[in-house]
């Protein structure tokens, strides 16, 4: 049984990286071409960023050499990772459910990272009882202490938020509740682990430390054991449902948000083009002369916005 369970472990490692794979690879080939219809502003714009300007906004820009910023993108991608800005700004209410939820999920995603730097240096000679593993010890069962609660905390506050919201009630599928659920027990697993042992750094790093020399010692701890295993299911679930953003932050950021590479036209391109005109879009911006009606993109490129009523 001892082995079975350590066989799992590494299904679920390799289940992790094929989900994820997939999920990203299924993305690369459906999406579309990028309609150029920025967003701005864009951060990595620099200081046109703080006005919504644009490289575009130069005379024969297309002449010059670009200046990415690449900095701007990476300080707002964390900005909006670690402090969920977009959520904070427009839904304020949802923010104070979500946020401890999310910051549980770092904790506990440091928390292994940390466990696995420790592995490594202890596979390197450093003694499991020394100072620097000790401390490590000491912050890793403050981290799965707190980041349990708000994992509990704040995905029991989300399940009542989607039941309560009638605006959230339209969007919300018996998934959503499924995953909430599953990550509160998760978290519930998680601190009944740390009460019922002396350290749950102890049994993670030895765990992971018994995992990377393939030496299947049984867990020292029920509760342990079962954290464990719906943290496999987990790790191959996740990437699979629309949690799986977790996985797409880049992309739905850098690649569909800030993305404003000109197009490169070539024979790809000019392949994919017809199709892409005639996708449909039912927006009522007056910006693009929308009224509800479906428009195709070929339409709304064509149409000036500007122009009055009867030449439009």
């Amino acid at each position: 049984m001892t082995t079975l369970f350590y066989l799992l472990g590494y299904l679920a490692l390799l289940g992790f990286i094929c989900t994820a794979f997939l999920k990203i690879r299924s993305y690369l080939k459906s999406s579309p071409l990028h309609v150029r219809w920025e967003l701005y502003p864009v951060p990595h714009e620099g200081a046109k960023s703080s006005y919504g300007g644009s490289f575009m906004e130069e005379k024969d820009w297309w002449r010059k050499p670009r200046h990415i910023e690449h900095l701007g993108d990476i300080k707002a991608l964390l900005f909006e990772v670690l402090v969920l800005h977009a959520t904070f700004e427009h839904n304020l209410k949802l923010w104070f459910r979500t946020y401890p939820f999310h910051v549980g999920m770092y904790m506990l995603m440091g928390g292994i990272i940390i466990v696995f730097a420790s592995v490594v240096l202890q596979a390197f000679g450093l003694a499991p009882d020394s100072g620097l593993l000790v401390f490590v010890g000491n912050v890793i069962n403050a981290v799965v202490l707190l980041g349990g609660l708000c994992i509990v905390g704040g995905g029991i506050a989300l399940i009542h938020h989607r039941k309560t919201d009638e605006g959230l009630k339209k969007y919300t599928t018996p998934e959503h509740y499924f995953n909430l659920g599953v990550f509160v027990f998760f978290g519930i697993l998680a601190l009944l682990a740390w009460i019922c042992a002396p350290s749950y750094f102890v049994m993670a790093r030895d765990f992971m430390y018994n995992m990377f020399t393939v030496n299947f010692v049984p867990l020292p701890s029920t509760f342990f054991a079962l954290h464990l295993l719906l943290g496999f299911f987990l790790m191959i679930w996740l990437p699979m449902t629309h949690m799986g953003h977790l996985l797409m932050k880049y992309f739905t950021y850098h690649d569909i948000r800030w993305e404003d590479t000109p197009t490169t036209y070539n024979k790809e391109t000019k392949r994919k083009i017809p199709d892409m005109l005639k996708y449909s879009a039912s927006w009522s911006a007056e910006h693009i002369c929308g009224n509800g009606a479906p428009k195709t993109w070929l339409e709304i490129a064509t149409t000036n916005p500007a122009a009055p009523k009867n030449e439009a």
